[in-house]
């Protein structure tokens, strides 16, 4: 089993506040207005995204070192360091809420991030528009379309609140990512957009899966955000397999292809 994830008091209390901001109140959740059915599910999603979170942190922490070894202007490292200080953010956003909601926040098991040895082969400057392509542009740009419609649905306060927060980083890490990728693409020969796009496809695939399976049994005319308001489950935090697929198509037609073939990576 995974390690739980614990607390420190003293000075690293005080640098987590001062650096990332203070614990979120979540004293007003009010789970006996919700079904024990979709707590135990909430507690399942939340936990789960408590491990997303933290690989969020790892990666953006390996970010900082591709930039700085890519040798990046002086300006990216800033911003680079701080995505890493929002990860944190988030992971104890979700932590605290699956507290509240009475689960106990572990680790992802394992706890380090392994990637595979190609990747970590590479040179810098390709390891940094990998991560900034699948995790900054496309993955970012996909959690805040997410974010977007939980929160804007959301009727529980404190949950709604940890959506809130979140979002408010998240929408800084895709605009940081499509400017980098702007920016940088230019550093490789045109030869190079083929493996660019095939990556593109690779970050993809697995949100296109999902979505396929989600819709695949719901009939055309169901196919629609009014089908699928799901008051019970946005309270929470949480998506219907068909709204979730309905988003990601939504952000995929609205946003994501144009900003793809705007950069000719689609």
């Amino acid at each position: 089993m995974s390690r739980a994830i614990t607390h420190e008091g003293g000075i690293f209390r005080s640098l987590h506040a001062a650096l990332v901001g203070g614990p979120v109140d979540l004293s007003d959740l009010d789970l006996a207005r919700h079904r024990p059915a979709l707590v135990e599910q909430a507690r399942r999603t939340w936990q789960s995204r408590v491990g997303t979170e933290f690989r969020s942190i790892q990666i953006m922490n390996r970010f900082v070192a591709e930039v700085l070894g890519a040798g990046d202007p002086l300006e990216v490292w800033a911003p680079a360091a701080e995505l890493v200080m929002d990860e944190v953010r988030h992971t104890a956003l979700c932590v605290a809420l699956t507290r509240a909601l009475g689960a106990e926040p572990r680790f992802p098991d394992p706890i380090e991030l392994r990637d595979p040895p190609v990747f970590l082969e590479a040179p810098m400057a390709h390891r940094a528009i990998a991560t900034a392509i699948s995790m900054l542009a496309i993955n970012e740009t996909l959690s805040v379309a997410f974010i977007e419609d939980l929160r804007a649905r959301c009727t529980e306060p404190a949950v709604k609140r940890v959506l809130d927060a979140t979002v408010e980083d998240e929408e800084g890490h895709q605009d940081f990512g499509w400017q980098y990728l702007a920016r940088s693409i230019g550093r490789f020969p045109s030869s190079a957009r083929a493996d660019f796009r095939h990556l593109v496809k690779t970050t993809l695939a697995p949100h296109e899966a999902a979505a396929a399976r989600a819709l695949a049994d719901v009939p055309l005319d169901q196919r629609r955000f009014a089908a699928h308001e799901e008051p019970e489950l946005a309270a929470l935090g949480l998506f219907g397999p068909a709204r979730q697929a309905l988003v990601y198509r939504r952000c995929l037609d609205e946003v994501l292809l144009p900003k793809l073939r705007g950069l000719d990576l689609a």
